[in-house]
């Protein structure tokens, strides 16, 4: 507050009242409630602020003459929603049974005001209703008499209703079907629905009666393949061979979850479907029923036998091999229930291309039918796959490992002098260089100079592709080491001759700690797993096709 502004209240003051009024010193000195003074400014009886702190002593003052008008103004204007004013004044004031309706009509022949409106509800005058005047009271009572004649009317009709009618759940489980059954039923216009949605007893009558209609609802239910061997009372596996022979087709299919990720559909049959079985020629269901528990179907001599997803998947894995020459693995993933398919060499070695694939897969009999839960060339496993596979022959490449002095986590590693150099060859295992470095400025020491062990290194990694442990860190270090010591990586400096990039990330996790020969042999295994693929692997029969 200001000293202008403090000097002024002080002054304001004086007198033992201040200078400016909030609503509720107004409201005090005027004898109201802070709501009135709100009230009187939508009437306009109040005037608007004389400032942001309130009103000032002089409006306040002109204020205190205007109360008697202000609150017959409020009084005047004062309003209550339909079911407030009759509960609150007009019950109590008449002695009559009030409902928020009676309110609307008695304001329609005049003795209600209405005063304003609020969220879309009309406002009716709380003092028209106090002072309601006896023919007011009399048409009121008529009003409510005329409502209460047309409430008992109506709980009559529905009381009489309700009597030849039913619910529409009861109406379905008087029938024995479904309420959507039931809902569809009248879709067709076949019954409809009275007051309340309510089905009459006479119309249910004549859809119980109707035999046909009621084979025709049975037979168009869903029962799952459990259910459907209920049914003809034969085992999952009598069905499984009927459904593979094409005698029965699933009608739609609902998703069930299995484990916390996995999700699969389980197919759904129409009952008709099912009961048609019985009917079909050549198939003694006695005979099937009667097979023992853990011996084979007698259905199985009857149907030439379909093979099963898996079965399907593998056929075709191996129908591509041969076509393409290529190999090809077939891997179920339990954790999204699809087949994987993945196919090496990849397509730059001349292997054919993911859509030819597709388009094979198809146009496949068997394999056809599951193409939406089989993926084709997309898997990590698979780009592993065949990023590793070259790698993995003969002289094909190394693996090199290297450690550098102890330092920090997060030292630069051309700073940190290199120590120790591994490299083995991948196809075979043998370790081809396993040398301790002596440190730059160590007089003497274990290990030898790096200027020593660099040509063994160029030597062995000659002609071949190096996969770096740790693809940023031992590129650095050799490279640094080789410059500090005045020579030349040759073609270690070429990217193309290094089988990761310094930005991948490496293929083996948790061998900082190792030695650097150990380091190669864990970097190698990982390798050669990611070379050997996931499932089942098909090879090419017979010798490759003549150009």
């Amino acid at each position: 507050m200001t000293q202008q502004q403090a000097s002024r209240d002080a002054a304001g003051t004086a007198g033992g009242r201040p200078a400016v009024v909030n609503r509720g010193q107004l409201a005090a000195e005027l004898g109201i409630e802070p709501w009135m003074v709100a009230r009187g400014q939508e009437l306009g009886i109040v005037p608007e602020r004389t400032s942001g702190r309130g009103w000032s002593r002089e409006a306040a003052d002109t204020l205190a003459g205007r109360v008697d008008e202000l609150r017959e103004a409020i009084a005047e204007r004062e309003g209550y929603g339909a079911r407030r004013i009759a509960q609150e004044v007009l019950a109590p004031a008449t002695g009559l049974d009030v409902a928020a309706d009676d309110v609307a009509e008695l304001a329609g022949r005049g003795f209600l005001r209405v005063v304003g409106e609020y969220s879309g509800h009309l406002l009716y005058s709380v003092r028209d209703a106090g002072r309601l005047t006896p023919q007011g009271h009399q048409v009121l009572a008529e009003v409510i008499a005329g409502r209460q004649e047309r409430e008992a009317r109506a709980a009559a009709e529905r009381e009489a209703w309700c009597a030849v009618s039913l619910a529409p759940q009861a109406a379905a489980e008087h029938l024995g079907w479904t309420r959507a059954e039931l809902e569809k039923v009248a879709g067709e216009g076949r019954i409809t629905a009275g007051p309340g949605g309510r089905y009459p007893l006479a119309g249910l009558k004549e859809l119980a009666d109707d035999e046909e209609l009621g084979e025709r609802v049975a037979g168009e239910r869903l029962v799952r393949a459990d259910e459907a061997c209920g049914l003809l009372e034969i085992r999952a596996v009598d069905f499984k061979l009927a459904a593979g022979a094409g005698w029965i087709t699933p009608a739609s299919a609902v998703q069930a979850q299995v484990g916390r990720r996995r999700w699969i559909d389980v197919p759904l049959y129409r009952v008709r479907d099912v009961e048609a079985l019985r009917e079909l020629p050549g198939v003694d269901w006695e005979a099937v029923r009667s097979v023992p528990a853990g011996r084979p179907s007698a259905l199985r001599d009857l149907v030439a036998r379909v093979p099963d997803r898996a079965e399907a998947v593998h056929r075709f894995a191996a129908a591509l091999a041969d076509r393409h020459r290529v190999q090809v693995w077939a891997y179920f993933d339990d954790t999204t229930g699809l087949w994987e398919v993945e196919w090496a060499p990849g397509r730059a070695d001349g292997g054919p291309e993911r859509e030819a694939v597709a388009a094979e897969l198809r146009a496949d009999a068997l394999a056809g039918r599951h193409r939406g839960d089989i993926r084709l060339g997309q898997a990590r496993w698979g780009a592993r796959l065949r990023w590793a596979r070259p790698l993995a022959e003969d002289g094909a490449a190394v693996v090199l490992c290297t450690r550098a002095v102890p330092g920090e986590e997060r030292e630069e590693d051309e700073h940190r002098g290199l120590v120790e150099v591994a490299v083995a060859d991948v196809a075979t295992g043998t370790v081809l260089l396993d040398a301790g470095v002596r440190p730059d400025g160590a007089g003497s020491g274990p290990g030898r100079e790096w200027e020593k062990i660099l040509p063994r290194l160029r030597a062995v990694t000659r002609g071949r592709l190096v996969v770096p442990g740790d693809p940023a860190g031992d590129r650095a270090r050799i490279a640094a080491a080789t410059e500090r010591a005045g020579r030349r990586l040759m073609h270690l400096a070429d990217p193309d001759r290094w089988a990761l990039g310094p930005e991948e990330r490496p293929i083996a996790g948790r061998t900082a700690r190792l030695p650097a020969g150990e380091a190669c042999g864990h970097v190698r295994e990982v390798l050669l797993r990611h070379a050997a693929g996931r499932g089942r692997r098909h090879r090419p029969k017979g010798r490759p096709a003549a150009p």
